[in-house]
């Protein structure tokens, strides 16, 4: 089962790139083939112009995974710009895949933001979703890291949830 996770925000004190990379260390754990992908690394261009060398490797990696997960940030309610770029130019691939979303908000006040991301994917490219959605807020947080319990409980049921119903998919 190999894995794509990526890490949309652009930000650099990312909440939803730690939740990234939490679930990145527990899939390898598990011995998943995992990669992490960090959008601030990437040089993002929109749909209409060129498309830079590491958003055609981008769309490559997601092309030869089985599965991705998406780790978003809320914007007005909404995805953020650089993750509709990333899926506008690297998604064409993706049709039939099983996702994951892990997304970081502000306050609890966004939940059914993750909605629009869901709708995209189902849409657009037929993609099946894990029902389990990760949704953590500022207060889970504490020195760039992850305090709740209650949220690593979660990170770990969606890992596990993640790899079984991922590798039945296959």
């Amino acid at each position: 089962m190999k894995t794509i996770i990526i890490s949309s925000s652009l930000s650099k004190d990312s909440k939803s790139f730690i939740l990234c990379e939490e679930t990145y260390n527990r899939l390898k754990t598990e011995k998943i083939d995992v990669t992490i992908v960090d959008a601030r690394n990437i040089n993002l261009a929109p749909y209409h112009t060129k498309t830079s060398e590491s958003m055609k490797t981008l769309r490559n990696n997601i092309a030869k995974s089985d599965n991705i997960i998406i780790g978003m940030g809320v914007h007005c309610y909404s995805i953020s710009d650089s993750l509709k770029i990333i899926l506008d130019n690297c998604f064409q691939e993706s049709i039939g895949k099983f996702f994951g979303i892990l997304c970081a908000a502000g306050s609890e006040k966004s939940y059914l933001s993750t909605s629009h991301l869901t709708q995209i994917c189902m849409n657009e490219w037929k993609m099946i979703q894990l029902p389990r959605i990760i949704y953590a807020t500022q207060q889970d947080f504490r020195n760039n890291q992850i305090e709740s319990k209650d949220l690593l409980e979660r990170l770990e049921v969606f890992s596990k949830e993640f790899i079984s119903i991922g590798k039945k998919l296959q």
